[in-house]
């Protein structure tokens, strides 16, 4: 009967393109493109460890290549074909192949921006740091899909909203929040790990970023895209929805991370990310801040 349901369901929800075929020159220099941060991500972790740092970048990279398993996931819900035919398949899930250079986002857009988000969480920000940080990632997502999109490496079918060039901007609501979720996470966790061994708990905090971040806003937009023929004026509202839920994660975390407005350094956030770069000293932390001898 389950099966006889499944069947009867399946001609409803919108079908991906499946022969098209992936073209070569684009996802080599796709593929390149997108492994050129994951190499400054690894060259930094080595150097963290070596100057005795500790190793809590490499984990949350090592957690980030976990993380990809989601992407078949939110593929087959969000209605994006990554291509396979022709393409370096790797891992297979909801039998869906993808190719290579989702083996290399992931360590780096999720595990790497995590670690420099709960970087930033440490030197201290406020409510509206947040928000900013969120548009900046927001940006930066922009920047990554756009290449491989309008070179025919993978697609969003369906009635997609906010579809203006190829890539729907919901999309680009949702994923920013994966970072900063891990971020979070790892601001109030590595402390209480301290180091050795038990710092490889680090390594699933990325992936489980990774599924809070998209389970919690992107709901909508799964539960309307995976309907017949739906109208274009719902799956706008589900986006708008997805755009709602998305900066209510980024306020919550805020309650978890920021620091009122008094108790700020008084810095901006480009000075914090220049601070990060040049190692200048760290503001003064509050009584609320984590301390610890661990790189975090």
């Amino acid at each position: 009967m389950l099966i006889s349901l499944i069947t009867a369901l399946t001609p409803s929800i919108p079908q991906p393109p499946v022969t098209d075929a992936m073209p070569k020159l684009p996802e080599t220099i796709f593929n390149i493109f997108i492994f050129i941060p994951l190499g400054i991500a690894l060259a930094l972790a080595v150097r963290k460890i070596v100057k005795g740092q500790g190793p809590v970048l490499l984990y949350c990279i090592i957690g980030g290549a976990l993380a990809a398993t989601m992407e078949p996931v939110v593929d087959v819900l969000g209605l994006v074909y990554l291509k396979e035919v022709n393409a370096l398949g790797t891992f297979t899930i909801l039998d869906r192949t993808m190719p290579l250079y989702i083996c290399f986002v992931y360590p780096w857009y999720v595990g790497g921006l995590g670690y420099l988000a709960s970087r930033l969480f440490r030197r201290g920000v406020t409510t509206r740091d947040l928000f900013l940080l969120w548009a900046i990632d927001c940006v930066v997502d922009i920047f990554l899909e756009t290449p491989g999109i309008l070179a025919g490496t993978y697609l969003y079918y369906g009635h997609q909203p906010f579809n203006f060039w190829g890539f729907p901007l919901w999309w680009g609501f949702v994923n920013p929040v994966m970072p900063m979720i891990a971020g979070a996470l790892l601001y109030h966790i590595v402390p209480k790990l301290r180091s050795g061994w038990k710092l490889l708990a680090v390594i699933p905090i990325i992936p489980m970023a990774d599924g809070i971040a998209n389970g919690a806003a992107a709901w909508p937009m799964w539960a309307v895209l995976n309907q017949h023929d739906v109208s274009y004026v719902w799956t706008h509202l589900a986006g708008l929805a997805t755009l709602g839920l998305s900066l209510f994660c980024v306020w919550i975390i805020g309650q978890a991370v920021a620091r009122p407005a008094d108790q700020a350094s008084g810095e901006t956030l480009g000075q914090k990310f220049k601070g990060l770069i040049t190692g200048a000293p760290v503001p003064q932390p509050t009584a609320s801040t984590p301390t610890t001898t661990v790189d975090a």
